[in-house]
């Protein structure tokens, strides 16, 4: 941690400098723990030893240099050194250049200052290193079939996560909207972790969740629940959270989302099934133009609409060399549209005539038409679930 403290200074030094200076009428250099100038006022001195420093370190208190003091010391100016403190801790001294008498007034007050802006800058860098952390992780993951254990725990570990926790993937497709809505006063950084907590809050995550960016266009909520019956709720809800992400996501000016949820996996290590079940469920959706973009098994709709892709290829295919005639019957795709109506109206001739806008006698002479070519009984339950399950991927 304290590594990942000085390299934030180091990274932030001269843009507090600058902005110190704005309001100081007094030049300032920033000094890390070993004594070397990392931000100044004057550039020219960054990079070079500054004596007096650890001292201050050392002593833990503040040190006037005078001209006595300093006309026989190389690299050091008239003023003030006083240590600066991240959690109680003396990491880096703030030097303030100037007669003594002058500036000493102002160490504390200075002091107070760049210590607030240098813990924001490694409160920022500290997050912004666990939500890369996140996304690497969930990166590697989800879109890997096979993982190390080794691997899978320490990241746990590392982002505080059970590795053995029941778990479940929700994919929420935001398209370009990341990009689209992103400017200057608004930067991308914050912009995605508002869009996170949004997310984790819509869907009243558990502690033990971890909700990232996948890529620039999805997130991803690795949920985790303490029972399959836990994760059955999580169903009966999902519509109900996802509407209100939505409503939430207009908010930040994304009119355009897609949100699926995945299979239970029994580990983190198998959550990579979920995630491609919730991605599949997206795909399908867009193509079944089911509204609202929610999507899961839970819904009878998505499973209706599912049904004949999901149906085994040589079954597919021996059904479709059985209803050959039809499909090369020059009026196929006329039949195939009045009977996917019909089964739709509840095998109700007379509201299926009503949609298609033809007479009921026009759509009976139809009907009669495809038992001639297929044998089969469009009156009958069963014949008509084939034949609906036939002709909907060709008509669909």
């Amino acid at each position: 941690m304290e590594v990942t403290i000085i390299k934030g200074f180091v990274q932030f030094a001269q843009k507090i400098v600058k902005s110190t200076s704005d309001i100081l009428p007094f030049p300032i250099s920033l000094i890390d723990e070993n004594g070397y100038i990392i931000g100044s006022t004057n550039p020219d001195r960054i990079g070079t030893i500054h004596p007096p420093s650890k001292e201050a370190l050392q002593k833990n208190t503040v040190l006037i240099c005078d001209e006595e003091k300093t006309k026989n010391m190389n690299n050091v100016l008239p003023g003030v050194v006083i240590p600066l403190t991240f959690e109680n801790k003396a990491v880096g001294v703030l030097g303030i250049i100037g007669p003594p008498e002058q500036v000493k007034p102002y160490a504390y007050l200075v002091k107070s200052y760049v210590e607030m802006m240098w813990q924001d800058a490694i409160h920022r860098q500290t997050k912004d290193l666990r939500l890369k952390a996140a996304e690497t992780f969930a990166q590697y993951v989800l879109l890997n079939d096979t993982h190390n254990q080794q691997t899978l725990e320490q990241y746990c570990d590392m982002l505080q996560i059970s590795y053995s926790s029941k778990r479940f993937c929700i994919v929420i497709d935001i398209g370009n909207a990341l990009l689209k809505n992103t400017n200057i006063q608004n930067k991308i950084g914050d912009f995605k972790a508002e869009l996170l907590e949004a997310t984790h809050e819509s869907f009243q995550c558990m502690r033990d969740s971890l909700c990232t960016f996948l890529n620039s266009e999805k997130i991803t909520l690795l949920n985790s629940v303490k029972s399959e019956e836990a994760y059955v709720d999580t169903l009966q809800s999902f519509e109900k959270q996802s509407l209100k992400l939505m409503t939430v996501l207009r908010s930040f000016q994304i009119k355009h989302t897609a949100i699926a949820i995945g299979s239970l996996s029994q580990t983190i290590a198998d959550i990579h099934q979920s995630f491609q079940e919730a991605n599949s469920l997206i795909q399908y959706g867009e193509v079944l133009n089911i509204s609202p973009k929610i999507y899961s098994y839970h819904n009878w709709k998505m499973l209706l609409g599912l049904l004949p892709e999901k149906i085994h290829t040589t079954y597919k295919d021996k059904l479709g060399y059985r209803l050959l005639p039809l499909l090369q019957d020059k009026s196929a795709a006329e039949l195939a549209k009045t009977f996917i109506t019909y089964c739709e109206a509840n095998m109700n001739t007379s509201k299926a005539a009503k949609k298609l806008f033809i007479h009921r006698n026009t759509l009976i002479y139809r009907l009669q038409k495809i038992e001639e070519i297929t044998s089969l009984d469009t009156k009958s339950f069963e014949h008509c679930m084939l034949l609906y399950l036939g002709l909907r991927k060709q008509f669909s």
